[in-house]
């Protein structure tokens, strides 16, 4: 039987690097990442879980979040850019 840490470590490795994959995609076509309203949403969301993790004690679960929390500020912060930037070209 494979051990539950290591099945979730795994998952979040995936889950963070598919997440990167396509950030970086639309870094490249220098689009607008998300929609800013799922982004507020989603970055609430977020850290409820890592809350969540915190104090249930899940390491695994509270860094994957945090490491997502991370992701989706850069995601913001890269498509208000993007946005400011296209609103000065017009």
């Amino acid at each position: 039987m494979i051990d539950p840490v290591v099945i979730g470590a795994v998952g979040g490795i995936v889950l963070i690097l598919s997440w990167a994959y396509e950030t970086f995609e639309a870094i490249k076509k220098h689009k607008s990442l998300i929609d800013l309203k799922f982004a507020t949403m989603n970055i609430f969301g977020v850290l409820l879980l890592i809350l969540y993790s915190w104090q249930i004690e899940n390491a695994i679960f509270l860094y994957l979040n945090i490491i997502l929390f991370s992701i989706e500020l850069a995601e913001i912060a890269y498509s208000i850019a993007v946005k400011k930037v296209h609103k000065k070209k017009r």
